[in-house]
């Protein structure tokens, strides 16, 4: 509220300074006109400010509000022009002005009327584009928070999912009463952390997320042979503080696990290449898989980790997914510059 009267003020402060300035010119007399028009700016801000009201009073949808808006504020106008002349009359010839004559119903009139339109017409854009501006702001914000709101649901996907597959897996080697099971829990609780208080975060470090890369891959590891499966993973670099999304790679290797060598009966492999260099992520992930798989190979973790780049990194990414006769593989690119 202080903000909008301010800014009325100051339209107004603004607006006597350069008619004031305009008239000086003459004579080269800027107190007296300062005076002068100050004297004669009530009917032009009585004008503006019942224009104002006959266009929020009958503004709407149809041809007859629109008449009674733009008729009112005609009417205004006229009666600030005239209001305006009275000023003049009582005020500012007799003080200001004595050698002048004046009538009041003369072709001048026209002037004053004239007056208070050019200040009604001024403010009403003024007014338009401040209100389009708090619109435009407006949609932002809510894009903004749909835009929240659809990562956040998201991610709610990724979790059960994720969660669902790592706790089946710590249960079937309990089970087995397996020696693995301990260290199964320790990383388990590691990556649970992980979810719980870094991917609530709009942003981490890369860093944060190739370790809880790996974290994820040497649990899965513990269900498999090592002569059954052979992962291969490559990290480099330049800028390990660059940030990213939470949770967005994981999906990425979680599939090649569950879409890929856990399907698979013979020796199997996974080869996950990270690079970062000048502000660009390389992301390759390739994994054997059975030649005729029981599942689609492309599971709800790819699906969402798409619509999470198209809303995070629109038109800064690369999203390629090839599925071969015994390979899948993901390629991912990103611009964070």
């Amino acid at each position: 509220m202080k903000r909008r009267i301010g800014l009325h003020l100051l339209f107004w402060l603004a607006f006597w300074f350069i008619y004031a300035y305009t008239y000086s010119r003459y004579d080269g007399n800027l107190v007296k006109y300062a005076i002068t028009e100050g004297l004669q700016m009530p009917a032009r801000i009585l004008a503006t400010y019942l224009s104002f009201w006959c266009f929020e009073r009958f503004s709407g949808v149809g041809e007859q509000k629109m008449w009674l808006a733009f008729g009112g504020a005609a009417t205004a106008n006229i009666l600030g022009g005239i209001l305006n002349r009275a000023l003049k009359m009582v005020l500012v010839v007799p003080v200001w002005f004595p050698d002048a004559t004046f009538d009041f119903w003369g072709y001048r009139l026209v002037y004053d009327v004239f007056d208070c339109v050019l200040a009604s017409c001024t403010a009403l854009s003024a007014r338009l584009y401040f209100r389009q501006q708090q619109l435009q702001q407006r949609e932002a914000q809510l894009r903004a928070e749909k835009l929240d709101a659809e990562l956040q649901a998201l991610k709610s996907q990724i979790h059960p999912h994720f969660l669902f597959n790592t706790i089946n897996n710590l249960y079937a080697l309990a089970r087995r009463k397996s020696d693995k099971t301990a260290p199964v829990a320790l990383k388990l609780a590691s990556l649970l952390r992980y979810i719980l208080y870094e991917s609530v975060k709009p942003a981490v470090r890369l860093e944060q997320e190739v370790q809880n890369l790996r974290d994820y891959v040497e649990l899965e590891k513990l269900r498999f042979d090592e002569a059954r499966l052979t992962v291969k993973m490559a990290v480099e670099m330049d800028n390990p503080l660059q940030q990213i999304t939470p949770l967005l790679l994981l999906p990425l290797v979680e599939n090649a696990f569950k879409h890929g060598v856990s399907e698979q009966r013979e020796e199997a492999r996974i080869d996950i290449r990270i690079e970062l260099k000048n502000s660009t992520l390389e992301v390759n992930i390739r994994n054997t898989k059975s030649a005729d798989p029981q599942e689609n190979p492309q599971g709800i973790g790819l699906k969402n980790v798409r619509r999470q780049l198209e809303l995070l990194y629109p038109g800064r990414h690369r999203l390629d997914i090839t599925t071969e006769e015994n390979t899948f593989s993901v390629d991912l690119r990103i611009d964070f510059a």
